[in-house]
């Protein structure tokens, strides 16, 4: 019973372009604790949710699946990062790996997820916050080797040299740290 009705979910999360629809679908497999990622993942990326649905929707599943909140945040930050309409977009995507890294602060790629929203053509607001969440996280991330290089060929992109040996040393440094 609680297959098919899965089943009817996952097909409106697919394939329905209603809001009523899709949040009637939702509000079921809340109601249901059907507690599959890969289910919300599909409803997530229905090109048909708004800015704000996504947003519902993801803070939704944040209260009701905590202990995959690492897994939601990433997931919605790629939903924003892939729809780069507008800034806006980048912004929520800067959030929610946010929320990733306070919810899993050893983890390295969400800094790496958002060192590539950087944009490297124009000075924008969002390239200012995304390296002070690079500064502020980095201590407590497990392989920061793989941030330094990271920063290391941002600021080469951006012709800042001295930040570029600066951080292609710390990742020297690191990998070997990590390597022992």
């Amino acid at each position: 019973m609680q297959n098919d009705l899965t089943k009817k979910i996952e097909f409106a999360f697919r394939n329905s372009n209603s809001p009523d629809e899709l949040f009637d679908s939702f509000s079921e497999a809340v109601k249901l604790k059907i507690n599959d990622l890969s289910l919300y993942k599909i409803l997530l990326a229905n090109p048909a949710l708004s800015v704000d649905e996504i947003k519902m929707y993801t803070g939704k599943l944040l209260i009701e699946m905590p202990e995959e909140q690492f897994n939601i945040s990433m997931w919605a930050a790629k939903i924003f990062e892939n729809r780069q309409i507008s800034y806006e977009f980048i912004e929520n995507a800067i959030h929610y790996y946010k929320i990733a890294l306070e919810s899993n602060p050893f983890s390295h790629e969400p800094l790496l997820e958002m060192i590539n929203l950087y944009n490297t053509e124009l000075n924008l607001i969002h390239n200012k916050k995304i390296l002070e969440l690079v500064d502020q996280f980095i201590p407590s991330v497990n392989l920061k080797s793989k941030v330094y290089y990271s920063l290391a060929d941002l600021y080469k992109k951006i012709n800042d040299l001295n930040n570029a040996s600066r951080y292609l040393a710390l990742a020297g440094k690191s990998a070997e740290r990590e390597s022992s």
